[in-house]
């Protein structure tokens, strides 16, 4: 009799816990979620509202606070996530879009600000100066790379490229690009994989150079989803030999508020090597902005290449207007393909390590420099011995 009073005492001590976890009112919800509001206890607000949902009392409004004291706290994945629930009972909700089109352009998703845009007023886009046709960014890069290999000359690379927005659900990248260096070999090697022969005992200085273009096509489903197609040519010379290279890509791009997946599949013909490249990719922004982010990539080749390569970014805010990103990549990177088939790894010299460090410096609204400095580990394709290069790059970037 005892045991069954005692179990009677914990059951109704847990069926009063229970009642008071639910005893939160829409009446109260809604005043005590404003008073926070008025406040501007942002913490506040986005403690007492997850309470709230919790108890079951959740409504637009309280939705809509929540995420603004996300929004207003930089936590743009998170006001993210409580705009998708407003938007998932009105589609058309002129403050959740808007929001979500700046959270997402903060969080440099450019294809998912410009389809929230796309539901929000042209008056407002206006103010903004965002239009449904118009440019995104453009910007000019130079890179110098120091061999320490006195076989090697200094190689020099410039790109310019520029973004423009083709409709609210479609972008175009564009960019073309120049290389240039100089080579010298020693040894007798009949010509492999397009590099000249060179007949013993002679030795020769031969340049290698490249011409590029490269187009991107990304088309936004919907606000999570984007579908990617590129195509590179390069037209490369290697002494008296030239190649008319061709790189195309296929992907899907999928955004969560916190975490972005990706998977493309890349064909190319490369100095008449064919390559076949599969990439997927996880970038994960664990404070809901860009103070603080990683991207992680496997690269696995097939067909004449055949080689798995990793590579890992850590990016931080280092302060106000500045930030750092640290990045490595590793594996055998002969004929790879990085950054959506941008940059292409088909030097005579195989790359086989490469770690660098950009610094980012905000310019007011608009303008971005960048500074980047990376270590090469590289194979000397006549000597078949090791080398390292250092690189140094500068670019400027200018979003409209």
């Amino acid at each position: 009799m005892a045991n069954r009073t005692y179990i009677l005492i914990v059951l109704l001590a847990l069926c009063t816990i229970a009642a008071r976890a639910q005893s939160i009112s829409f009446q109260q919800a809604d005043s005590t979620s404003l008073v926070y509001y008025n406040a501007r206890n942002w913490t506040g607000l986005v403690d007492y509202g997850n309470k709230a949902i919790a108890a079951g009392v959740d409504y637009p409004v309280l939705r809509l606070r929540m995420a603004y004291a996300n929004f207003m706290g930089q936590n743009y994945s998170g006001a993210l996530t409580q705009y998708a629930e407003v938007l998932k009972d009105d589609s058309h909700n002129q403050m959740a879009r808007y929001y979500s089109y700046l959270c997402s352009r903060y969080l440099g998703n450019t294809n998912a600000a410009s389809y929230h845009a796309s539901f929000v007023d042209t008056v407002t886009m206006n103010r903004e100066q965002v239009t449904q046709f118009g440019l995104v960014q453009a910007g000019l890069e130079s890179s110098v790379k120091l061999p320490q290999n006195n076989l090697r000359g200094t190689g020099n690379y410039t790109r310019a490229f520029l973004s423009n927005r083709l409709g609210w659900k479609l972008t175009l990248d564009q960019s073309v690009a120049y290389y240039n260096q100089s080579i010298t070999a020693l040894v007798a090697i009949p010509a492999a994989a397009g590099a000249p022969a060179i007949a013993s005992p002679n030795s020769a200085t031969f340049t290698d150079t490249q011409f590029e273009y490269y187009g991107k096509l990304g088309f936004a489903v919907n606000s999570n989803l984007n579908v990617l197609g590129a195509y590179h040519y390069l037209n490369t010379s290697f002494g008296t030999s030239s190649f008319q290279n061709h790189i195309g890509l296929i992907g899907l791009k999928y955004s969560l508020p916190y975490v972005t997946l990706q998977a493309d599949a890349n064909v190319a013909t490369i100095s008449n090597n064919n390559v076949q490249q599969y990439n997927g990719q996880l970038s994960f922004y664990p404070m809901g902005n860009l103070n603080l982010y990683t991207i992680s990539r496997v690269s696995v080749q097939s067909g004449d290449m055949q080689q798995t390569i990793f590579s890992q970014t850590l990016g931080f805010k280092a302060a106000k207007p500045f930030w750092l990103e640290a990045n490595g990549t590793f594996g055998t990177m002969d004929n790879y393909l990085d950054a959506d088939a941008l940059y292409v790894y088909n030097a005579i010299d195989v790359t086989k390590l490469k770690a660098g460090l950009t610094g980012f410096f905000q310019l007011g609204q608009h303008a971005v420099l960048y500074i980047n400095y990376a270590f090469e580990q590289k194979q000397d394709y006549y000597l078949n011995k090791n080398f390292n290069q250092n690189s140094i790059t500068g670019g400027f970037t200018w979003k409209f």
